[in-house]
This record gives structure tokens, sequence and C-alpha cells, in this order.
């Protein structure tokens, strides 16, 4: 299969890598400075080497036609992914913020769709790092998911969910960030606010479970978020605070969207978002 990933960063590289040998890769870059460039990651914590894969470079200004599949880790909404993803079979994107998923679903019209969700934190470049807390590489979800997981090199690198698990659980997870973010990623400061965080996190489950069909999901734990963000660092193979200060500090307009996402769905199922609405103001301040 012939499988065009727009964008070209951490996540992307580990993508290309994750797959079997037998596909042929593309990234679609901004600008073209050579015909093809070799993509290498490294799993942390393991003895493996480095894994190199060979990618093709397509400028976004070009015609994407004969492509199989073309996967977009950038924001459907922005400029010109929207005409990339127009022009495959198969489309999908990498993504867990609702409005996203539903252009999502409105561009691919009567085309297989689905979503990509890493469950991995990655940075850094030439080779990229990147770590799981937990084995899956890989969540796929939607219309395309056996297409999805046909692309990966060992099955157990990804798992198939119902469209509505990836977004409620980021619904559990993103507005800690946002907790984070208001508090310039602290740790520490984030702890204190657990209690408030949590009960964001609790609102923005059950608004996203209402609008997607999900099971009522179960309120989110105060303990469970301190306990998160007094082990994670512990755990982790790198410096949380800077990775999270890099890589979520860049994507503010992203966790923004969520936050704003996550209000209107609560307004039109007749749910609470109050404390979602203060986590957006003190974010946004």
């Amino acid at each position: 299969m012939r499988v065009l990933v727009v964008g070209h960063g951490p996540v992307a590289g580990v993508l290309a890598t994750s797959m079997a040998t037998g596909h042929r890769v593309g990234f679609a870059v901004r600008e073209r400075t050579a015909e093809s460039r070799l993509v290498g990651t490294r799993r942390l914590r393991t003895a493996r080497r480095v894994e190199r894969r060979s990618v093709e470079l397509v400028t976004a200004g070009e015609r994407a036609t004969g492509w199989d599949m073309v996967i977009s880790t950038a924001s459907p909404a922005s400029p010109g992914v929207a005409e990339l993803l127009g022009q495959s079979p198969i489309v999908a994107a990498v993504t867990q913020v609702p409005s996203e998923v539903e252009l999502l679903r409105e561009l691919a019209g009567d085309r297989p769709w689905g979503l990509v969700v890493p469950e991995f934190f990655a940075g850094g470049a030439d080779p990229t790092w990147w770590w799981p807390p937990a084995r899956v590489r890989f969540t796929v979800a939607g219309p395309a998911s056996a297409s999805l997981r046909s692309l990966f090199t060992h099955p157990r690198w990804s798992r198939t969910a119902p469209l509505w698990a990836p977004l409620v659980s980021a619904a559990a997870t993103m507005p800690v960030v946002a907790g984070l973010h208001a508090e310039d990623f602290d740790l520490t400061a984030a702890r204190r606010s657990s209690r408030r965080l949590a009960a964001a996190a609790t609102q923005a489950r059950n608004a996203v479970a209402a609008e997607f069909g999900a099971p009522a999901p179960r309120p989110v734990s105060p303990h469970a978020v301190r306990v998160a963000l007094a082990v994670l660092p512990r755990l982790a193979p790198f410096d949380v605070p800077h990775y999270l200060r890099g890589h979520f500090g860049g994507h503010g307009t992203q966790t923004l969207r969520m936050l704003r996402d996550w209000v209107e769905l609560g307004r039109r199922h007749g749910l609470p978002a109050d404390r979602i609405e203060d986590l957006l103001e003190r974010v946004s301040a």
C-alpha cells in the first residue's frame, strides 16, 4: 500500500518506522530539498538499534495522486490538509479533538476514514526518541480501522477501539495538560489544583460520551490526578516538565480548541461545563 503522511514531526517518524516494509511511505512537506529522506527513531529504555525508514518527499503543493491512504499528523483544519485528504481512497488523522474528528468525517464523505492515536511520548530528531508507557504504539478507530492496523509490522503494535474511546481518553488527560499549561508546567502547582482538574476532566468525558454515544464514563478521581503527576516524572526516561513545556506549550491552540469543543458539547447535551469554562479562562489568560 502507498501511504502518504502529512507532516514530518516525531509522531510521523514513529508512524513511518512502525509500518511494514512492504508499504511505500511518503511525507508531505512544505519544501522539498531532496527526493527522499532517511527517517530514524529510537525507543528509550531498550537495547534495540535505531529503526530507519526511507520515505519519499512530496511538497504540499503537488497533487498527491496515486496514494492509497493519506494520514495527517496535522490538524485537518490546517491550510492545505483538506486538499491532501481529498485525493485518497482512505483518509485518517492523528487527532482526538472532537471538531477535527467531525471535519475528517465530513471530508471523507463515502470513503473509509479513521483515527490514528499515538500511545507514546516522542521528541527530538535524527533520530526521534519515543517512549510508550504501555506496550501498544497506536490505537486506531473508525471505519478504516482494519486498513490502518494492516499497516504495522506487528499486530501487537496497534489496537482497535470504538471511535469514542480515544476521544473520551483525551478528555481525561488533556484537562490536566491544560491545567499544567495554566501553571507554566509546574507539576507541584498542578497537583494542588487536582480537584479542579479532575472536575473539569469529568465534565469533558461526560460531554464527549454524550456526543459520540459512549457508555457513561466514571468520574475522574482527584487522587488519580495527583498520583499521575507525581509518578510520571519518576517513571519516564526523560525530563517530563521540559518535554511538556516544549510539546504542549507549542500546541496551545489545539488545547484551547479541545476545551472549547467540550464546552460546546456539554451545552448541546444539557450537561455542566462550568469547570471546563473556568479552565479555559485560566489557559487563555
